[in-house]
């Protein structure tokens, strides 16, 4: 199931995809790549939401720094001094954390939008193209996030990126 998760100041909708298996559910936007709610079952049987969220993309996009849920890179934490070495180059970042570069930001994958490749009742796979030189990164990269619900209540969050250069890619999930 999808449904509409708020619009963005660009006019774009962003989607609530609701991922089901057995007594597990997870809602995954493709706003950030954020996952957004983990529905399971305490010991009693009742469901209980296991990460925090918000409840539409404004939320999201209006909170100083958080990145509940969200899917951060390239470089997930931070970078000292924003500056990192590559193949004998200095590569310099924007500092947004003191002298430091943190996830990858100001720029963050966790406020844009992602475009959906692939969507079923068990899973949901957003990708998004970050070109050369995107938050200070060498190489057109294109990068996937796949949300999958397994049969034994497992939540799986995959990561597949492809650049044309050398570049860095730490990504991870921030719930």
């Amino acid at each position: 199931m999808k449904e509409p998760f708020g619009t963005l100041p660009s006019g774009e909708t962003a989607t609530l995809y609701i991922l089901t298996v057995g007594r597990i559910t997870a809602a995954v936007t493709d706003y950030g790549a954020t996952l957004v709610r983990l529905l399971v079952p305490d010991s009693e049987g009742k469901h209980a939401d296991v990460v925090l969220g918000y409840d539409d993309c404004n939320g999201y996009r209006t909170a100083r720094g958080a990145c509940l849920g969200a899917t951060v890179g390239r470089n997930a934490n931070r970078l000292q001094g924003a500056t990192f070495l590559l193949n004998g180059q200095n590569i310099t970042l924007q500092a947004n954390d003191s002298s430091n570069n943190l996830h990858s930001g100001p720029d963050y994958f966790h406020l844009r939008l992602w475009k959906t490749v692939a969507y079923s009742d068990t899973s949901v796979t957003f990708e998004l193209t970050s070109p050369d030189g995107d938050q200070g990164f060498p190489g057109n990269a294109v990068i996937r996030v796949t949300y999958e619900l397994d049969s034994t209540g497992g939540l799986h969050i995959v990561y597949d990126a492809v650049s044309d250069q050398d570049t860095v890619f730490n990504l991870t999930n921030h719930s």
